[in-house]
């Protein structure tokens, strides 16, 4: 999503933002989410050595849909802005270079392994998430058009009980959840 703009010498870049609110919710019905879906993605994603500390990951996901199975791998880069908004610079790769990055992966982080199910609700489109490793957590995320949306109202889907919102909450950003736990 392109929020807003970048001064950049006398040109003006567009600056990618991702704006999103999340939530910790109770392990919903699977088969409930299979038939809501409009996707079903296997991924594995794996966070790289960054010099400023910011989150640069690579990411494998095995995408099912009505248009059938795709593999997709992508480079991302997260730089943080405020709670729930981030710049995300996020490009595809090939094989090759996909194999060169996870080659600098951080030894002091596991590769997430999730699978990801996409389902429209009430005008918005919901990524539940069911991460089994390296732990195990049920997250489900929102993503919204503009930063002042990050604190108003969201009807949630009916399968997402017990929802308990972390937006901003440095522990359940995908980078903290990488670290093995203790």
């Amino acid at each position: 999503m392109m929020l807003g703009a970048e001064q950049d010498g006398d040109a003006m870049a567009e600056v990618p933002y991702e704006i999103e609110r999340k939530f910790v919710i109770a392990e919903p019905d699977v088969g409930v989410l299979d038939a809501a879906a409009t996707s079903v993605s296997e991924i594995e994603q794996t966070y790289l050595v960054n010099a400023d500390g910011h989150a640069e990951r690579v990411r494998r996901r095995v995408v099912r849909d009505a248009g059938g199975e795709r593999t997709q791998l992508t480079h991302t880069r997260k730089v943080p802005v405020s709670r729930g908004v981030v710049e995300e610079y996020e490009r595809e790769i090939d094989g090759t270079e996909y194999a060169d990055l996870l080659a600098t992966a951080d030894s002091t982080r596991r590769p997430v392994i999730k699978t990801r199910w996409v389902v429209p609700h009430a005008g918005r489109v919901f990524e539940i998430d069911r991460i089994v490793s390296p732990r195990q957590l049920w997250l489900m995320e929102v993503e919204l058009p503009q930063a002042d949306d990050v604190d108003a109202d969201v009807e949630l889907p009916p399968f997402a009980t017990g929802a308990v919102e972390v937006t901003g909450d440095p522990a359940y950003s995908n980078k903290s959840l990488a670290l093995p736990p203790e």
